[in-house]
């Protein structure tokens, strides 16, 4: 079986740098790097299927403290996950109500791609996600 390795806070915090690059490259406006506790109710995944072995690490992981940041953009009122989507989901069955969060906010009016990404997949919640036996 191949070992899985979760991300630190800290490389949460290099990856969250890196994708606000690269929209900024790609957008051509500036974004900020925010840390804030967001509900999860409120986030939107931004993909379909999450590995079974990899969540089961992940919720072990977290009753032993794993906090790791998830990284989203917020449009609206939702928050459209980057990152994390395994941290996001464990912690919703686990009974959380919010999660850390590394928010990539545009400076300008903005509607980033992931949000077309998740309308055209119909994710609307983290209780759309299905697991899949890898």
């Amino acid at each position: 079986m191949k070992r899985i390795r979760l991300i630190t806070r800290e490389e949460a915090w290099k990856r969250a740098g890196r994708i606000k690059r690269e929209y900024e490259a790609i957008y051509g406006i500036e974004f900020e790097l925010e840390s804030a506790f967001i509900p999860l109710d409120d986030i939107v995944p931004t993909q379909a299927a999450l590995s079974e072995v990899k969540l089961l690490v992940v919720l072990q992981e977290i009753k032993h403290g794993y906090d790791a940041p998830v990284i989203a953009v917020p449009y609206g009122n939702k928050y459209y996950l980057i990152d994390g989507h395994h941290r996001a989901f464990a912690l919703k069955k686990l009974g959380f109500e919010s999660v850390e969060a590394i928010l990539i906010r545009p400076r300008e009016r903005l509607v980033p791609g992931v949000i077309k990404t998740a309308e055209k997949e119909g994710l609307k919640r983290l209780e759309n996600l299905k697991i899949v036996r890898d």
